[in-house]
């Protein structure tokens, strides 16, 4: 059944999710809560076919830190040097700052298996797959946002992605999206710059 204030709630926790940098470690809610509640925003974001391709892997303490203290500065160093360590440095201590990260997959053993199980729509499964991930982390952004926390949005695993799969011993078949870094938000998001509604939504046929 409709429900006007469930739209009101949807759209409030919608509008304010917003990329946070300024994060803490400060505790909102216990680990186990809050893997709770990422299973749960995980569990209900759609994919074709439903073949609930997503995968996601959470880093909290030691795992987060190393994630932003090491994998990534060493997967930088690798492929630009030093300097592109030294220049990230303060950015990557903003990362390690928050409470975890959230490693966003998706499983292409079951894209595959869609591909030649519906040949017809092949060309459309890693596009649908991209889809089903985008889905996944505004889901966990939004639920996020709602139950007090900050995060940001990074994409550094086409450096990390072989690292995380040897690291946590992952299936060769995960490949990595994007990271999701979260904590207390220390500071609110800057001002956001809107485009005129009209000019992204058009509607053709309404009464008004």
């Amino acid at each position: 059944m409709a429900s006007t204030q469930i739209a009101k709630s949807f759209l409030q926790a919608i509008q304010h999710r917003r990329t946070i940098y300024a994060l803490s470690k400060k505790e909102i809610l216990p680990e186990e809560e809050i893997i709770k509640y990422i299973r749960a925003f995980v569990k209900e974001a759609p994919s074709a076919f439903n073949v609930q391709s997503s995968r996601v892997v959470v880093l909290f303490g030691a795992q987060h830190d190393n994630y932003w203290g090491q994998i990534v500065p060493a997967a930088l160093r690798a492929v630009a040097g030093e300097g592109a360590v030294e220049a990230s440095k303060q950015k990557l201590a903003g990362f390690q700052a928050g409470t975890g990260t959230i490693l966003f997959f998706e499983d292409m053993n079951l894209i595959k298996g869609q591909q030649e199980a519906f040949p017809q729509y092949a060309a459309g499964f890693p596009v649908w797959s991209s889809h089903s991930s985008g889905m996944a982390q505004i889901y966990v952004w939004s639920g996020l946002e709602s139950l007090g926390y900050g995060a940001n949005l990074q994409h550094y695993g086409g450096l990390t992605g072989e690292t995380l799969k040897a690291e946590y011993k992952l299936p060769d078949s995960y490949a990595i999206q994007s990271e999701m870094v979260f904590g207390y938000p220390e500071q609110p998001a800057g001002e956001k710059e809107y485009m005129a509604d009209h000019e992204r939504v058009i509607a053709y046929g309404h009464s008004a």
